[in-house]
């Protein structure tokens, strides 16, 4: 008996270490990890995990589309919204039709789309569940970057600021609710030529994407006047209503993001103490 205690406390360290020395290694061949780490760094030693800013040559041509699209339409917007996957570019486009405009850029939190945020005019706002989460009738002009997910996903990475949510957040499944949140409002969807950008001018009645939303799925038979406008356009792109909660950033979480790279640390860990019982 106390034979086995003893080899039981010389195995279950040796597991524990073989484990985490396993789990960290398949954990940094991951290319996200990589970015993830390279963004601490950075942050320790600048005070940001942000790379520094620079004007994108591309981008910059796309601001000055959007700014002739908007002249030959006579609209002078004071207030605009911009959506889109992370990595699209929203914080890039909005800083330069900021300064095209003389309007104040702003990225919002997720933690501010949980509730009605009080938009001011003299200001773009942008964030990844925009259009998703909020009344857009305050935007004279709405713009979404309807950005490939592969090429949002290595943007991410190479920004080097929060690659890992590539990796447990199911980016599919957040553009599609996009896509959906902006087909929905009114208005005709203007694409800028040789970019990713599709914008909407305010109508006169509005946008008005809750009501179609509300009036698409009722007329399906369901009821649908209580949920939020996140839920909506759940029930509108997957058919159904699910048991859990369908707003905030759960249900686009892909649950067991690193079940391979930990099960194949469980393995090292069992061959380790089987070595171990094997010597002794």
């Amino acid at each position: 008996m106390g034979d086995m205690k003893d080899l039981t406390k010389e195995i279950l360290p040796k597991m524990a270490l073989a484990f985490i020395t396993a789990a960290a290694i398949n954990l940094l061949s991951r290319e996200t990890i990589k970015s993830a780490i390279r963004g601490r760094v950075r942050k320790l030693i600048t005070g940001s995990a942000e790379k520094p800013y620079g004007e994108v040559q591309p981008v910059e041509e796309y601001a000055d589309k959007i700014m002739l699209v908007l002249e030959q339409n006579r609209v002078f917007p004071q207030c605009i919204g911009i959506d889109g996957p992370p990595g699209s570019g929203k914080s890039t486009l909005g800083r330069s039709l900021a300064k095209r405009m003389g309007l104040e850029w702003r990225t919002l939190y997720l933690s501010e789309m949980k509730k009605p945020y009080p938009f001011k005019t003299g200001c773009i706002y942008e964030n990844i569940r925009l259009f998703r989460t909020q009344i857009i009738e305050s935007f004279d002009v709405i713009i979404y970057l309807d950005c490939p997910v592969e090429e949002a996903q290595q943007r991410v990475i190479n920004r080097d600021r929060n690659a890992a949510l590539i990796d447990y957040v199911d980016f599919q499944k957040l553009k599609k609710v996009g896509d959906a949140a902006f087909a929905a409002a009114d208005g005709e969807a203007i694409l800028i030529p040789m970019s990713p950008i599709r914008m909407k001018i305010r109508p006169r009645k509005g946008f008005r994407d809750i009501e179609n939303l509300r009036a698409k799925l009722s007329s399906s038979g369901l009821e649908v006047e209580r949920l939020p406008k996140e839920e909506l356009l759940m029930v509108n792109c997957f058919g159904h209503r699910s048991f859990w909660p369908q707003s905030g950033i759960f249900p686009y979480v892909n649950l067991g993001a690193y079940n391979r790279e930990l099960l194949s640390a469980v393995q090292v860990a069992l061959r380790s103490a089987t070595a171990i019982k094997l010597l002794s």
